[in-house]
């Protein structure tokens, strides 16, 4: 068994996974489930999950492997393409209805450049129509063309010209007696001409294998960009992509494969989206990615096999329940028929059951133990768990990731001042007329000293539900009792329940999540 100092544990962002020198040991650690066999399903269009939940990895994971005759590109959407498109928007006065368009052109753009000859079933006759069209855009772009958003976006700033070269490539445009005109006031007929050309070649396109096409980065609004503009901007994506997987890639006939677009979102940013039959699609078209577990029942879950796994990575042998090795920590217990905790139930305590969350746990103590000189240990130390500089690093972490989630909706200003609420409080446990009374203090607060009123000081009930939506509280039912039940966002949202609502009763009292104590100034976890 490996030493603590020689313990490799990977990256908490998938992202690493994408290099060529990390690819290896994402391959080695990564473990196959029920979420990625299902994720390559011809009818899945959306990869739900919050943060931390493994959305890129499972992208990444299939980016770096042909997994089951899949190519899938991952592209991620910029700032940088937001700000873009933004003001592509302000200078043509853009509607919903042109943003589905542009979006459509964009992912048709993307999909074509990446389809390469082993992808196809090749005609010894004649050029196909999609290679007339890439030999188009190749020209437009003198053959410096990438597959990314921002460069696609060219096209949509340019389309006369773009219209006009794709229409001297095409089949139309070769043919006699055929007069098209394009002008930059016909924006959206040179949009639509673009479109259908490149739609007209997919569907006579026979592919030996899936393509797929993943969008991550959907879940970073910029600062530049309103919210409501944001919002519109990424359900044009959405409807663009239900379209073209719908009505597009799965009408073409006689291909062994299949065209595919993948959106990966947190569930609160779907909700905000609004689609039409929402519900619907998150059952028939969706994974989510949960990875709830209980204390009882952890040993069996995936949440544990994939921290397992991390552990085994690069051991010389098998090792029987290498996380009790390495954990081999007997903590008190939360629970009377119980003789003692974990070290996996008190993570999965201070954590929102996600692997980051694990990951991190373990980075952290594995940083602190070699700070102190303690490579050469065997174990993880439960001392180094205990002190304050842990507690002070998980909680930091906790916050961010808070403050990522919330950065959504709000600016850093409307941040600070909603982090300025647990000031209020000395206890982490609180009723709602406790609650009530420090929500009046904390909005005079809101009322003297912000510049713009945040909306999430409207109402108290809406506040209670954004604290309990982004996990800062949990709900206790008759808390002190034996029947005592605990309610946390994350444990009751799942793909029939993705808006979970905060109990609000006169038998109902609220917790500070333990991740937050020591930032918050509750304590220790």
């Amino acid at each position: 068994m490996k030493k603590i100092d020689e313990l490799n544990l990977g990256f908490s962002d998938a992202q690493n996974y994408s290099r060529r020198d990390n690819k290896k040991m994402f391959n080695d650690i990564f473990v196959k489930n029920y979420f990625l066999e299902k994720l390559i399903n011809p009818n899945i269009y959306f990869l739900i999950g919050e943060k931390g939940t493994g959305k890129t990895a499972y992208s990444v994971f299939l980016k770096n492997n042909n997994y089951k005759e899949n190519k899938t590109m991952l592209t991620y959407i910029s700032a940088t393409d937001y700000d873009k498109f933004y003001n592509i928007k302000k200078q043509k006065n853009l509607e919903l209805t042109d943003f589905v368009g542009i979006w459509k052109v964009i992912l048709l753009l993307l999909l074509s450049k990446s389809i390469t000859d082993d992808d196809k079933v090749i005609s010894i006759f004649h050029k196909s129509n999609i290679d007339n069209l890439i030999s188009a855009i190749d020209e437009y772009y003198m053959n410096a063309f990438t597959p990314e958003i921002i460069t696609a976006l060219k096209i949509v700033d340019e389309t006369e010209l773009a219209a006009k070269l794709i229409c001297k490539y095409s089949e139309v445009g070769g043919k006699t007696g055929t007069k098209l005109e394009f002008s930059e006031t016909r924006f959206q007929m040179n949009l639509y001409y673009i479109e259908k050309n490149f739609s007209d070649a997919i569907r006579k396109l026979k592919l030996n294998k899936n393509v797929n096409l993943f969008i991550d980065g959907i879940d970073v609004r910029p600062n530049t960009i309103p919210y409501d503009d944001y919002i519109q901007c990424i359900r044009g994506l959405a409807d663009a992509c239900w379209s073209l997987n719908t009505e597009l890639f799965q009408n073409v006939k006689d291909s062994k494969g299949h065209f595919k677009i993948v959106l990966l979102l947190r569930p609160d940013i779907y909700s905000a989206l609004n689609l039409q039959n929402a519900t619907n699609k998150l059952r028939d078209n969706a994974v989510f990615l949960d990875w709830r577990t209980t204390y009882k029942d952890y040993k069996t879950s995936n949440l544990y096999k994939v921290s397992e796994r991390i552990l085994e990575y690069q051991q010389s042998e098998q090792i029987v329940d290498i996380w009790e090795k390495y954990l081999p920590w007997k903590l008190p217990t939360t629970n009377q028929g119980r003789e003692y905790d974990t070290a996996f139930m008190e993570f999965l305590r201070i954590s929102l059951s996600r692997p980051r969350d694990i990951v991190v746990i373990l980075q952290i103590l594995h940083e602190l133990m070699l700070r102190d000189g303690l490579g050469d240990e065997m174990e993880f130390s439960f001392n180094i768990y205990q002190n304050d500089d842990f507690q002070n690093a998980y909680s930091e972490y906790f916050m961010s990731s808070l403050k990522d989630q919330l950065s959504f909706y709000y600016s850093i200003e409307d941040f600070n001042h909603f982090i300025k609420f647990f000031d209020y409080f000395r206890d982490s446990d609180f009723s709602y007329e406790e609650y009530y009374q420090l929500y009046e203090k904390f909005t005079d607060y809101i009322l003297t000293n912000a510049s713009d009123i945040p909306e999430f000081v409207d109402d108290p009930k809406k506040f209670l539900q954004l604290l309990y939506d982004s996990n800062v509280i949990a709900a206790i039912e008759n808390c002190g009792e034996p029947n005592a039940y605990y309610h946390f966002s994350y444990r009751e949202k799942s793909i029939s329940n993705i808006e979970p609502k905060v109990p609000v009763d006169t038998n109902v009292s609220y917790r500070f999540h333990y991740g937050l104590y020591k930032r918050a100034k509750f304590g220790r976890f």
